[in-house]
């Protein structure tokens, strides 16, 4: 059974593997999750609840039950819990005649109505939506990545204005 200290040992691994801060978090949830609390969450000095818990990993883009896998391997998170798609970038391109950029946005089209997420910039693609994006354009994981990465459309830090 996990534990509550490791639950939000789990927490801070899910965002450190996201390349996120805590004040990135803040921003990047527009306020809805204060720096503060979330580190409160991770340090474990605050209760968590299923509710609170649910809706900080759809911001993340886990299941929830990614908080009670203690150990992950890290292959598997980086093949399939890494991938922000910059939607701006992948917008602009949709002239272009790329069979992945049309399938792409019309997947992640589907998948923001779905999710009720309309922040336009950045989309987490999910484990169970990254396979059905590889069976959708035919290609494994690690192909996917590459490709996405190759057409400039996966999400870099820096690339926020």
């Amino acid at each position: 059974m996990t534990t509550p200290l490791e639950i939000s040992k789990r927490l801070r691994q899910i965002r450190k593997q996201q390349n996120l801060t805590l004040k990135q978090v803040e921003i990047g949830s527009r306020g809805k999750w204060k720096a503060v609390v979330i580190g409160s969450y991770e340090r474990g000095t605050r209760s968590l609840s299923i509710s609170r818990a649910k809706s900080l990993c759809e911001f993340y883009g886990v299941p929830l039950s990614a908080l009670f896998q203690t150990e992950v391997k890290q292959e598997s998170i980086q093949s399939n819990w890494g991938l922000r798609i910059d939607l701006r970038h992948l917008k602009s391109r949709l002239g272009e005649e790329d069979a992945l950029i049309t399938q792409l946005h019309s997947l992640l089209s589907f998948i923001a109505e779905r999710r009720d997420d309309w922040n336009g910039e950045i989309m987490s693609i999910r484990y169970q939506d990254n396979e059905a994006l590889g069976l959708l354009v035919q290609k494994e994981p690690s192909d996917l990545r590459k490709a996405l990465e190759l057409r400039e459309l996966l999400f870099k830090e820096g690339d926020r204005t």
